[in-house]
């Protein structure tokens, strides 16, 4: 028998036809292209990731001037003190009077019984002033690491000291129109004119007071925000 005709030669020949056939099959660069299929378009997300960008940097944020912070709270603190200083002289002035009044033997009990009764709310009103400022000055030493921490005790006090001052006009307007309502009448004098005047007055200041009273609000909402 020819060995090429032999059982083993066509066993070979079987199993070469056998693994050229799997190469041909797995050779996947003869496989025909979809041309159906598009590429995918980046330039759309591009654009709406750049317009995502601009409009999150173009968002405003607060940004705090720190020089111009430390300059205006140092600025209300020297206002604070000379208010301080002028609350102060006003009280003893105002005791100072009444004593002179009642040691000098005046007639005018009426008037010596207003100041002495003014003078000692008044040493009441600066005692309250004091323990308000200095709570905010002790903290305040004009570093700028910490100059939104002072501008916000500052303003915290002087809402302390608004809020006071509106209470001094509820106490005292009482007590006033009663003065000018009895000087009235020991005087033989209409009383409505000076009962106008006194009363204008103090709606006058308690709304002066109201008005920055809601400035500093709003100064504290920004400066805690920014924290």
């Amino acid at each position: 028998m020819n060995k090429d005709e032999s059982p083993l030669n066509e066993k070979g020949k079987v199993t070469l036809q056998t693994q050229s056939q799997a190469e041909s099959l797995l050779d996947v660069t003869t496989l025909p292209k979809n041309s159906n299929i598009e590429p995918r378009d980046t330039s759309v997300l591009d654009e709406q990731w750049a317009e995502m960008t601009q409009d999150w940097q173009s968002q405003p944020t607060t940004k705090t001037d720190i020089a111009k912070l430390l300059k205006q709270t140092k600025q209300r603190t020297v206002w604070a003190k000379l208010s301080l200083a002028v609350d102060i002289i006003a009280t003893l002035a105002i005791l100072g009077v009444a004593i002179f009044m009642w040691m000098s033997g005046s007639q005018d009990k009426l008037t010596i019984i207003y100041l002495g009764i003014s003078g000692v709310l008044s040493v009441v009103f600066v005692f309250y002033v004091i323990k308000i400022r200095l709570s905010a000055w002790k903290v305040n030493c004009g570093s700028p690491d910490k100059a939104i921490k002072h501008a916000i005790a500052a303003g915290q006090s002087s809402l302390s000291y608004i809020k006071l001052l509106k209470l001094s006009c509820f106490v005292i307007c009482p007590f006033a129109n009663w003065y000018v309502f009895t000087m009235a009448q020991q005087t033989e004098k209409p009383a409505v004119l000076g009962l106008v005047l006194t009363n204008a007055m103090f709606v006058t200041v308690w709304f002066i007071t109201h008005k920055f009273y809601k400035k500093r609000v709003e100064e504290l909402k920004r400066l805690k925000s920014s924290l």
